[in-house]
């Protein structure tokens, strides 16, 4: 169905939203979603498609050590679809010390695969372990291959590894997974085929927000069904990945390595604690620039974001989720 055709989106619809993404990114986005799923009257069918290629922390120590796709994004999620704070949940999140061989693992990513292995899919592992914490909402990889994130930057360089490609300089000439032919999941598939609205979240550009994008047939629901996609800009720039980039960068970058149409983008307006700031330029990291009310011909919509609580720069999912009602209805 082309654009042309549809009604604008209201929120109190019974949407089919489904939201891109991976790590801290994608959870806060999903934390700010779940109240439209979670609301008794016409609630939303949320969605949530999972990167899959972490190769760092407890996920890749798991990944190498057992095969498999990663867990640790997934259990960010699952955390952050929970209706109402657990001791189940905590537990999602609680992270072993020490040095020794549990040193460092997540309880949260350890179940999952437990889970996996115990049903031998791990839809129906995230399925489980989701009525256990009483979530709302669907939660899928994006594939069941363990993929390698690779790029090539404009020095003919190679890195290879999410980990390795998320600590290279901008701007990148080539972004891809390995295999090239891994096939993305069908459920994730047939959801982006049906939804109503698609969101990219804020994150790592590269390894988070575009990530889902490079499987060709994810890219190609998302283009086929012409639903609005709107992009939940980062609040940050990150030391490597992003070093140097505006909000008219990261569009550029959706656009050729994605290969899908932004709608419209929600950028931050607050400005950052000077403490804060200054803590976060001692990294190598600085607000994201988005001064204009378009880039590259794509209209952006500035609110306030910031979680004025947070000690690091975080999206507060109240304002994110009033964002995004007030925009629906300009896609």
């Amino acid at each position: 169905m082309g654009e042309s055709t549809r009604a604008p989106l209201q929120a109190d619809q019974p949407l089919r939203v489904v939201a891109l993404g991976g790590g801290t990114g994608l959870s806060a986005l999903l934390a700010a979603l779940k109240r439209e799923a979670g609301r008794s009257r016409t609630p939303w069918a949320l969605t949530g498609i999972v990167t899959v290629s972490d190769n760092g922390g407890s996920s890749g120590r798991l990944r190498d050590e057992l095969g498999g796709i990663p867990p640790g994004d997934l259990r960010n999620c699952l955390s952050a679809l929970t209706q109402e704070t657990s001791p189940l949940s905590q537990l999602l999140n609680y992270r072993f010390r020490g040095e020794g061989s549990l040193g460092g693992h997540s309880l949260g990513n350890l179940m999952l695969w437990a889970l996996a292995d115990l049903t031998g899919d791990w839809v129906r592992a995230i399925r489980q372990l989701s009525g256990v914490l009483v979530t709302v909402g669907r939660l899928y990889p994006s594939t069941l291959v363990p993929v390698t994130l690779c790029a090539e930057d404009w020095a003919g360089r190679q890195h290879v590894g999410e980990t390795a490609v998320g600590a290279c300089r901008p701007p990148l000439a080539r972004l891809w997974l390995e295999p090239r032919d891994a096939e993305p999941l069908p459920e994730a598939v047939l959801a982006l085929l049906r939804a109503d609205l698609v969101i990219l979240a804020p994150g790592s550009l590269y390894t988070s927000t575009i990530a889902n994008l490079l499987l060709d047939e994810l890219q190609d629901a998302v283009k086929a069904n012409g639903a609005p996609v709107l992009y939940v800009a980062n609040l940050m720039t990150e030391p490597g990945e992003t070093s140097g980039l505006d909000l008219a960068d990261h569009v550029a970058a959706i656009a050729a390595f994605g290969k899908v149409p932004v709608s419209a983008v929600i950028a931050n307006s607050t400005p950052l604690k000077p403490a804060l700031a200054q803590r976060y330029r001692e990294e190598g990291g600085e607000p994201l620039r988005a001064p204009q009310s378009s880039v590259l011909g794509v209209p952006v919509y500035h609110f306030p974001l910031l979680d004025p609580e947070a000690p690091q720069a975080r999206h507060h999912p109240d304002l994110l989720n009033r964002a995004i009602r007030e925009v629906l209805p300009k896609l």
